[in-house]
């Protein structure tokens, strides 16, 4: 399939020259584990679990590959192979290889099988030096985003201790207390923390900023400081101050534009900067009101990640917001078709715009796929059922009810495929997937690795 082989570093840790950016980061990751020499690599996107379920049904793979090991060893390529190998030495790495290790496994999505070793280290409690506190990081960010919630405005239960932590730990690298300062100020801005906290934790932010790029390059001092301004964006946002916004964002926009890459691996870091950026300035322009400036901004995301299907799934719903029922069925139609983790919702979202043109036969045809691609998703169950009573439709209908009935939480197109996510993860002992297929591009700082 087109969207399997787009995705395949997820499953070989192979180059792929057109896939989305996070996958080619797997690649960049890969080689900055393989060879200490080189400098890490440390991106920012972050998927959801569920992505690895998405992937598997794509993939016709009868179960998620939800651990490296779970893949088997007759499809592990060479390099897969040494990842499973470094998995099973991983208490004889050298402190550096660990980090590097832990930021690959956060890149894969493997979530859980990084908690783990992280947790089950040899030496875990007996001190906490800078390497063993980054660890300490990577390891909080994957257990926030394994729990995450279907919308992360609700996660108003997140344990955040460990992370206040290390961001008040004197002995850790300045660079990780400014990235756990930033998931802490993140997170509580997204679930509308009382301001009064919100405005002391963009206090503590500001200042880990001079103390993390001091002894940065300067590509990485600017990546920070864009990162840094456009997480700040979140205080005069909360006050309903538009202008003010727009002066943060901007700051963000011109360091962003600042960096300068030089090597195959800064290329893929600034285009995932930028990629993150405008699509904040997209929905900065969308919340100001400014839908045709929000869609300049939704397209230039493209134009930095043409293959990301999350990435159309946003331009079509810009398009969905001004009723351009044709524009926007084309980009849901092309996330569908570039696979996870929007192709479900994609899909089903090109039937909804389609019957909003009275074309009800062709729209009955991307629900269908859209339950195919997922046999518990709810909202291509109710779509088809709402659809006229033609011939062929009540066929369509007929065959519908002779599948069983759907799930019994309701859900939103946006994540159709956490039912199925749930009972796969809950059966293989994994981190219940969340409907999140990217966490948070509209934060800045996003909760991610730390760069």
């Amino acid at each position: 399939m087109f969207s399997a082989w787009l995705l395949h570093p997820y499953f070989d840790l192979e180059p792929t020259p057109f896939g989305p950016l996070h996958a080619r980061c797997v690649e960049h990751g890969w080689r900055a584990f393989d060879d200490l020499e080189l400098p890490r690599f440390t991106p920012q996107r972050a998927l959801a679990p569920g992505f690895r379920v998405q992937l598997a049904r794509t993939t016709g793979q009868r179960s998620p590959v939800i651990r490296p090991h779970d893949l088997p060893a007759r499809l592990r390529s060479e390099r897969w192979g040494k990842l499973c190998g470094a998995i099973d030495g991983w208490n004889a790495l050298l402190p550096e290889k660990r980090v590097r290790l832990a930021f690959l496994l956060h890149s894969l999505c493997f979530y859980s099988q990084l908690i783990d070793l992280v947790d089950g280290r040899e030496d875990h409690g007996l001190g906490a030096d800078p390497v063993a506190l980054e660890l300490d990081l990577l390891c909080a960010s994957a257990r926030y985003i394994a729990a995450v919630p279907k919308q992360i405005s609700d996660y108003h239960d997140a344990d955040l201790s460990k992370l206040e932590r290390i961001a008040g730990d004197s002995r850790a690298e300045p660079r990780t207390r400014f990235n756990s300062t930033a998931k802490v100020f993140v997170h509580k801005a997204k679930t509308r923390a009382d301001t009064s906290e919100l405005v002391r934790w963009g206090a503590r932010f500001e200042a880990c900023l001079g103390p993390a790029v001091a002894d940065m390059d300067e590509f990485s001092a600017n990546l920070h400081i864009s990162r840094f301004y456009r997480g700040m964006g979140f205080l005069p946002q909360r006050a309903g101050d538009a202008a003010a916004v727009a002066r943060a964002m901007g700051l963000a926009e011109d360091y962003a534009f600042r960096m300068r890459p030089v090597t195959p691996a800064q290329q893929v870091l600034f285009k995932e900067n930028l990629h993150a950026l405008m699509q904040s300035r997209a929905k900065e322009a969308a919340w100001a009101g400014d839908l045709d400036l929000a869609l300049t901004r939704a397209l230039q995301v493209i134009e930095f990640d043409p293959c990301d299907s999350m990435a159309w799934l946003e331009l079509g719903q810009l398009h969905r917001r001004r009723k351009s029922w044709p524009k926007a069925a084309e980009a849901f139609a092309v996330a569908a078709m570039l696979g996870p983790p929007a192709a479900a919702v994609g899909r089903h979202l090109v039937g909804v715009c389609l019957s909003k043109i009275g074309l009800d036969l062709l729209a009955a045809l991307f629900f269908r796929d859209a339950l195919e691609a997922d046999p518990l998703g709810i909202s291509p169950r109710r779509a088809i059922e709402n659809l006229p009573d033609a011939p062929v439709l009540v066929a369509l209908k007929e065959w519908l009810g002779s599948q069983g009935a759907g799930p019994v939480d309701g859900d939103s197109a946006g994540g159709m495929d956490i039912g199925r996510a749930s009972v796969a993860a809950k059966a293989r002992g994994a981190p219940k997937p969340s409907a999140s297929a990217g966490l948070g591009a509209d934060g800045g700082c996003d909760f991610a690795p730390p760069g």
